[in-house]
């Protein structure tokens, strides 16, 4: 019996207990996420993605002489190596499909005929001009010899018959002598016809033999020894390997980079660009391998904006250079950068989500003792997880990361 109402005792006890402790401390139980104050550098970052290049790449291409062979259209790859593969100079890389350029030649080849074809009937054509002038000025000479004996015969006519007689012997010479300039004449017309005839055909001749010496360098060999990778194709979005297209105003297939000196090309917004300058340090990780952490300097910041494909806002290019290179590193490697803007020596530092505002009052959620009190705080600079605490706070200070149970009301301590 007495055991029994022990036990009901206890049982009664607990919730006023409780309940008790409850109005004491103005607060229950709290199960809030909570950080201490620490005291420590301050790094302000900028943080971006990249992907990794070489420094030094040869790009393999296809011709470079396509639009001065009047290819202005996409031509095909029909066959390429597997990227990642080791070629040797003069190594074999890919081939271009043909089709376009035999279409071309063949072409030609017709104008070819047609133009030879205009020789003949040129040739033809002057014979047949220059025979039917011979002929006239043979026949002016007759007629020329003709008014000379009517002269002749004239000298015991009136002097009107023989004046006309002279007449008639001066305008048959001179219709003999126009005729022979006229010949003359017809005979440079001729064979400046011949000749441009000639030319025509030759220089389409001439356009055949390069068309053909370019179709032979649709097998592309490497100019060079080195690993081959494809390069970004960005009409599709992915890389140009077989089956995929090159253009006369961008003939690259592929490339052969210097692994031996690397770079992570980043896009930095234009807000942050000028915080960005040469030689500033970077932390960059590697998105294939998280474990793997590197080191690298700003190379180089390029001084115009630009669009990127599917963005709104300008960015601005920024080269990182690695410190040091590994053997897993690749081109094409997405890289995660963390660029050193400025670091700041021995100051309080909170999380960024422990910060809350109210109009321009920033301030924290902090237990004092058993309590939980609303206190104003003067912030520095802030980068994308932390920010300074410049007043309002103390080292080994505990706050909150989100608003604890029943706080949301309670008023804001003031600054003094």
């Amino acid at each position: 019996m007495f055991k029994r109402r022990k036990w009901l005792f206890l049982a009664l006890a607990i919730p006023v207990i409780a309940v008790t402790y409850f109005f004491l401390t103005g607060k229950a139980a709290d199960n809030s996420i909570t950080v201490k104050v620490k005291k420590g550098n301050f790094r302000d970052v900028v943080n971006c993605s990249g992907e990794l290049e070489a420094e030094n790449t040869v790009y393999i291409s296809a011709p470079n002489d396509l639009q001065s062979n009047q290819i202005y259209d996409e031509i095909k790859i029909q066959d390429m190596v597997a990227e990642g593969t080791h070629v040797q100079e003069g190594g074999y890389i890919a081939t271009l499909d043909p089709s376009l350029v035999n279409k071309k030649i063949s072409d030609i080849q017709l104008e070819v005929e047609k133009a030879n074809s205009e020789i003949i009937q040129t040739s033809l054509d002057t014979a047949l001009t220059l025979r039917e002038s011979r002929d006239q000025m043979a026949n002016l000479l007759f007629q020329m010899e003709q008014k000379k004996l009517a002269l002749e015969l004239s000298k015991y006519e009136p002097p009107a018959t023989i004046r006309q007689a002279e007449i008639d012997l001066d305008k048959a010479k001179r219709d003999h002598e126009q005729m022979k300039e006229n010949y003359k004449i017809k005979q440079q017309q001729a064979a400046t016809k011949m000749i441009q005839a000639r030319r025509n055909s030759d220089e389409l001749s001439m356009r055949i033999k390069r068309l053909e010496d370019l179709r032979d360098r649709f097998v592309i060999k490497s100019g060079k020894s080195g690993l081959l990778v494809y390069i970004n194709d960005w009409s599709t979005g992915g890389k140009k390997k077989t089956g995929s297209v090159v253009r006369p105003w961008d003939p690259r297939v592929a490339m052969l980079p210097d692994l031996s000196s690397m770079l992570s090309k980043v896009y930095i917004n234009e807000v942050d660009i000028s915080k960005i300058h040469q030689s500033q340090k970077v932390t960059m990780g590697l998105d294939a391998f998280p474990e793997v952490k590197m080191q690298g300097v700003v190379k180089t910041v390029a001084n115009i904006g630009e669009t990127r494909p599917g963005a709104t806002a300008k960015v601005f290019e920024v080269m990182i250079k690695l410190n040091r290179v590994d053997s897993i590193l690749k081109p094409g490697m997405t890289t995660s950068n963390n660029i050193l803007v400025n670091e700041i020596a021995a100051k309080l530092i909170i999380p960024l989500e422990a910060v809350f505002a109210s109009g321009n009052i920033s301030y924290v959620y902090t237990r004092q003792g058993g309590n939980i009190e609303k206190q104003q705080v003067k912030l520095g600079k802030s980068n994308e997880d932390e920010v300074i605490v410049e007043k309002g706070l103390g080292e080994g200070d505990i706050v909150y990361l989100s608003v604890p149970e029943n706080a949301r009301e309670k008023k804001i301590n003031l600054l003094k």
